[in-house]
C-alpha cells in the first residue's frame, strides 16, 4: 500500500471515529434538551399568561410554545442523525446506533407533542 493511501485511510478512520464520538455525544445530551424544551414550553405559557394544566389556552399559543419545543429537542437528535450517518458513509457502522436512537427520540417525541396538541380537537 502506497503512502498516500494508508494516510487516507487512516484519515477517514479518523473521521469517522469522530463522528461516531459526536453522535453519541449528541445522544447523550437528548436528555438535556428534553428537559430545556419542557421548561421553554412552561416559561412560553407563563409569558403568555396560561397555565398549561387549565387547558384554556387557544391553539395558536399551544401551537408556538410546541412548536418552540419540538426545534430545541431536536437539535441533539438531528446532530445524532447528521453524525451517524457520517460515520456509516464512511464505514464505520457504529454511527448506526446513535443514528437510530436519535431518529426514534425525535420521532417519538415530536408525534407525542402533536398529538397531544390536537388532543382536545
Amino acid at each position: 500500500m502506497s503512502a498516500t493511501k494508508q494516510d487516507d485511510s487512516l484519515h477517514e478512520s479518523s473521521r469517522s471515529g469522530s463522528s461516531v464520538a459526536r453522535a453519541w455525544i449528541s445522544v447523550a445530551l437528548i436528555p438535556v434538551f428534553l428537559l430545556v424544551s419542557v421548561l421553554l414550553t412552561l416559561l412560553l405559557y407563563e409569558w403568555f399568561g396560561y397555565k398549561p394544566e387549565n387547558a384554556d389556552a387557544p391553539l395558536w399559543v399551544d401551537w408556538v410554545t410546541a412548536v418552540a419545543a419540538i426545534a430545541v429537542f431536536l437539535v441533539p437528535c438531528v446532530a445524532a442523525v447528521l453524525y451517524g450517518r457520517r460515520a456509516k458513509g464512511a464505514g464505520d457502522r457504529r454511527g448506526l446506533i446513535p443514528l437510530g436512537i436519535g431518529a426514534l427520540a425525535g420521532l417519538s417525541l415530536t408525534v407525542l407533542t402533536v398529538v397531544s396538541t390536537l388532543g382536545p380537537f
